[in-house]
């Protein structure tokens, strides 16, 4: 239990400083040509840091929190994309409540703008759905992409990272499938629907 619960920390802690070095990138691209929109992306990454250094040590939050946080992080990239960043969610209310870990979701979408809409001259669309079936809760991520894009570290971090929170946190209860197709990539979760107090002592 100590080691798994080693490994979740370790993997928690791997977000933020990932996401940190990509936006930075972003930003420094930005300041040479967009001065205005560099500082604006400045102050919404700061609202999203503030957000996610907030959680501390918890390990699990509610759905609600954590699709709050995917919007804030998309705010940040919406500063630099502009009208070719597109997104639309449908999430069934019975879901809102559901623990998750925390900033699982987030790896998921920032795959998707750098690995796929960043790929597209005119931009794309990300889709996600959040659906309660029995007492599982299904996550589907769909993402626009270029499928003649070069294939190496297509993928980076993020599925893997997922994939693994995943295994340690429930073990045979979830599952994880993602692959590519006509122009589309999906990526869909299924996990055990916990009440917040169920997860803090599973945690």
């Amino acid at each position: 239990t100590l080691a798994r619960d080693a490994e979740l920390h370790a993997l928690r802690m791997q977000i933020n400083p990932h996401f940190l070095f990509n936006s930075l990138h972003s930003i420094a691209a930005l300041v040479t040509v967009d001065g205005v929109r560099a500082r604006e992306m400045c102050i919404r990454l700061s609202d999203f840091l503030r957000s996610t250094l907030g959680l501390g040590a918890r390990q699990s939050i509610p759905l609600s929190e954590e699709l709050a946080l995917v919007r804030s992080y998309l705010e940040v990239e919406q500063v630099r994309f502009g009208a070719r960043l597109q997104y639309s969610e449908n999430i069934q209310e019975s879901c809102q409540d559901c623990a998750v870990p925390a900033l699982l979701l987030q790896p998921l979408v920032e795959n998707a703008v750098k690995h796929g809409i960043a790929g597209l001259v005119e931009g794309g669309a990300i889709r996600l759905l959040v659906e309660r079936l029995g007492d599982s809760v299904r996550v589907v991520l769909e993402n626009g992409f270029d499928p003649d894009a070069a294939p190496p570290n297509r993928l980076g971090m993020g599925l893997p990272h997922v994939r693994r929170r995943l295994e340690l946190r429930y073990g045979e209860e979830a599952r994880m499938e993602a692959g590519g197709r006509d122009g589309v990539y999906r990526v869909e979760l299924r996990f055990p629907c916990e009440s917040p107090a169920a997860s803090s002592s599973r945690a």
